[in-house]
């Protein structure tokens, strides 16, 4: 069967135009963008007044000690490998790995089974996760060198591309770019690098369902991986996540030596450019495919009562009648990333409108969508030298974040622990773009990654094939709450090494973490 374009032919033409594009005089629609290559320090100065209490050098010795420790103890990133997958090397297939939920680990023997064990969902929402752990890899390898950091920035950087090339239909359909929820290809068994056996079972997900948010069928004929099967609809929840990632995704296309990691997000950062440029194209709406390879906008499909279920599931539009560019962070974001300019559409600080105030009050997921649109737009709008908005947005943010920390209890969505947890992940990752934190940010950061390195700390599981396991089902990744207690979720635990190794983080921040140990592994835990 036609094994579809050769992936180094691809990726050298992706690298090919980058190459170009950085030597061409760029096409620039803003006249206050700056044409160059990807900044290496914050354009402009950027200040707060500090708020709370500052942290003793004590305090932030220990808290580096603590959680530099614990990474070097669990060995967080081979066990990143160790507990992801997709299509292993070994098989002589185009290989990727991404973050996996709906899958059941089953220790067998000497081998460890992952099973995707739901046939009418999971795996719904893997790109909130997958990109953030990207990010913490490609920004720790970039800052250590460090060899796992390479191998999940590599095989998570294929993970993202496979999303989109296992939409393929078949030999004949050219429309490479459009994102699926997830696929399942074959299954198949390997030996990982410390000898452990895994076996990967998609047989689960062996079933066509339809639903009002996402389809799975059948593509027999997929170029890439032969017969797969593809979860359709890529809903607009995951997009920011994946839009916050494209900087990291950048820079190691520029700046990775490891000729296999720049390769692979070289590609990576093409397909994204150029489905973000889809989403322009088409009105700033997300299309799929269905499970005849047709393309389609969901939610404008002329079915009355598909179109109603859908919603504004994949639009950024839908809004717009009642609230005139509601959802401006997303569509200015996907410009800036499609068309490397803005499209003459201005945000403003972006920091809240009607829209939000409905949206999030409908579902609390709601608020992760409009907080991270945002900041994808602060970190999109900074590698593309749009200062004068990414300080703008900027300070749209620290009024965001403000307000969450003045919101009452009795206004909250949720519980305050997941509430804070939430707003600690916002503060760090704000922080590796521009935003220099407070006192009272860096202790909340610190509380929050505290806890969930204790809680960490106790887990049993982080290795399966600990033979002290008799068979039968594992659990594959520690839990991030208990009642109403939350704390640093464990895909998230290594985002410190973002803050550290970013050439966009803001001198005028206060200091909540040593970076110099942070990057220097001999010295993690000392």
């Amino acid at each position: 069967m036609p094994r579809g374009p050769d992936r180094n032919i691809v990726t050298l033409l992706a690298i090919l135009a980058l190459a170009l594009a950085a030597c061409a005089e760029p096409e620039n629609e803003n006249p206050d963008q700056e044409p160059g290559g990807l900044p290496d320090s914050l354009a402009f100065e950027y200040q707060r007044p500090d708020v709370g209490s500052a942290l003793s050098a004590a305090e932030i010795t220990d808290f580096t000690r603590k959680l530099t420790g614990f990474w070097k103890q669990v060995g967080y990133f081979p066990w990143v490998l160790q507990t992801s997958h997709g299509v292993h090397e070994s098989t002589g297939q185009r290989p990727y790995m991404v973050w996996w939920d709906g899958v059941h680990a089953f220790r067998e023997g000497n081998q460890v089974r992952f099973y995707h064990v739901d046939p009418d969902g999971g795996g719904h929402n893997i790109m909130i996760p997958t990109p953030r752990v990207l990010s913490s890899a490609i920004a720790g390898y970039l800052l250590t060198g460090d060899r796992h950091m390479a191998e999940v920035s590599k095989q998570y950087c294929r993970g993202i591309t496979a999303t989109m090339l296992g939409m393929v239909h078949d030999q004949d359909d050219t429309l490479d770019h459009l994102m699926a929820r997830n696929i399942a290809a074959f299954g198949h068994s390997y030996q990982t690098e410390e000898g452990y056996q895994v076996e990967i079972d998609y047989s689960g997900w062996y079933h066509s369902y339809e639903h009002w948010n996402t389809c799975r069928f059948p593509y027999p004929d997929n170029p890439y991986w032969d017969s797969i099967w593809v979860t359709n609809m890529r809903s607009k929840d995951d997009v920011p996540h994946i839009y916050l990632a494209v900087p990291h995704i950048a820079y190691a296309a520029e700046q990775a030596e490891d000729a296999d990691v720049k390769e692979a997000c070289a590609e990576t950062l093409s397909y994204l450019q150029a489905f973000a440029k889809d989403i322009v194209d088409q009105g700033y709406r997300i299309r799929s495919k269905d499970e005849n390879g047709e393309p389609f906008l969901p939610g404008y499909t002329g079915d009355e009562e598909a179109d109603q279920a859908a919603g504004d599931l994949a639009s950024f539009v839908s809004w717009d009648e009642l609230i005139p560019n509601a959802e401006c962070n997303a569509k200015r974001t996907s410009a800036l990333i499609g068309y490397g300019d803005d499209k003459r559409l201005d945000c403003g600080p972006a920091s809240g409108n009607s829209y939000e105030d409905v949206a999030t009050t409908v579902h609390y997921y709601n608020h992760a969508i409009v907080r991270f649109f945002h900041l994808a737009h602060i970190a999109n709008a900074l590698i593309n030298h749009d200062n004068e908005a990414a300080q703008t947005l900027l300070t749209g943010m620290a009024t965001r974040i403000e307000g969450y920390y003045d919101t009452p209890d009795a206004d909250l969505p949720c519980s305050r622990s997941e509430w804070e947890n939430d707003l600690a992940l916002l503060a760090l990752r704000s922080a590796a773009f521009g935003l220099p934190l407070t006192s009272r940010e860096a202790r909340l950061i610190h509380q929050q990654w505290i806890a969930g390195v204790d809680e960490f700390s106790k887990w049993e599981y982080w290795n399966l094939w600990d033979p002290a396991f008799e068979d039968g089902q594992l659990p594959i990744h520690p839990s991030d709450e208990r009642d109403d207690q939350r704390w640093a979720r464990i895909e998230d635990i290594t985002l410190l090494l973002e803050y550290c190794w970013s050439p966009l983080r803001n001198p005028a921040g206060v200091k909540f973490i040593d970076c110099d140990i942070v990057a220097d592994p001999a010295q993690w835990g000392q």
